[in-house]
């Protein structure tokens, strides 16, 4: 299902692309705003400013299209992503309360759903953002992946390991993904299932090229199962594989997000809070971020 605000964000971002830059497209955005000022123009200056991450003018902007258009519920979702990617909680929840009442349809009402979930967990608030995330599943059955994952981070703080298991098995049939089964496993280990998860560890490492992922995963198991000094050896051969796969200048957030879980694994403190903090530069969603920030408590 391809989400509302994502349509029209591609829209405002290929009017951006259509330029040499969000810089120019911002200096003919303000060329015409001072002709005439617009609830549309605004927003595609907000997303162009986002690009840049200038989220604060982003957000002056989507305040005042807000303003001119208070019906337009494009305008009130994307004002609480931009709060989501500032992590102001209370803002989003804000902007969602105001978007509820615009929502007409089960897709339009799981959207303003999921905003609310978002919030809430990023408020820490966990029980409210699952009963949020089941409103969007009671709207929109077939969900999506992000839906599942975030479900599933909840349920993890809240220790419903046997629902948080069942629910990614669900997410799996209805949407086959490797991330979806990479959290599966990951949720047989929180639970202490540490030799089911390894049977499908050792089976994904077998047939695959890169491996740094599961052996990540292995480690986990294996220090469960009391086998430090093999999941030591795991963690090793993984930040190995990550410093060669990694790439400074544009890190892939997984492989972040894996080199940092091994660096607190192995006690390596002030390299995980880098690779947090890195993840958190690049707003990383947090079914990323989560396992990593809860090492470092």
């Amino acid at each position: 299902m391809i989400r509302l605000t994502a349509i029209f964000s591609a829209l405002a971002l290929a009017f951006v692309s259509a330029h040499e830059s969000p810089e120019h497209t911002i200096e003919h955005l303000d060329a015409a705003l001072k002709q005439q000022r617009t609830a549309p123009k605004l927003y595609q200056r907000a997303m162009a400013y986002r690009s840049l991450g200038h989220l604060e003018k982003s957000r002056a902007d989507l305040v005042e299209a807000v303003k001119m258009a208070p019906k337009n519920l494009l305008f009130h979702l994307e004002l609480g992503n931009l709060e989501l990617a500032a992590r102001n909680s209370a803002g989003a929840l804000e902007a969602a309360t105001h978007a509820m009442p615009l929502a007409q349809n089960a897709e339009q009402k799981s959207r303003v759903h999921m905003l609310r979930a978002e919030a809430y967990y990023l408020g820490k608030q966990y029980k409210p953002s699952l009963q949020a995330c089941q409103l969007a599943f009671r709207a929109v059955p077939e969900g999506e992946i992000e839906w599942f994952l975030l479900r599933s981070e909840n349920q993890r703080a809240l220790g419903q390991h046997r629902e948080r298991i069942a629910g990614l098995a669900a997410g799996i049939k209805r949407h086959p993904s490797a991330v979806l089964q990479s959290h599966w496993v990951d949720a047989q280990i929180d639970a202490g299932q540490f030799d089911a998860a390894l049977k499908i560890i050792d089976a994904e490492i077998s047939d695959r090229r890169w491996t740094s992922g599961w052996l990540v995963k292995r480690a986990r198991a294996l220090y469960g199962l009391k086998q430090n000094a093999a999941a030591e050896t795991a963690l090793y051969a993984a930040l190995e594989e990550i410093q060669e796969r990694l790439n400074p200048e544009q890190p892939d957030p997984f492989l972040l997000a894996d080199q940092g879980i091994a660096h607190a694994l192995l006690g390596n403190r002030a390299g995980a809070k880098n690779n947090l903090q890195k993840l958190h530069q690049y707003h990383a969603p947090p079914w990323l971020t989560s396992r990593l920030a809860a090492l470092l408590k």
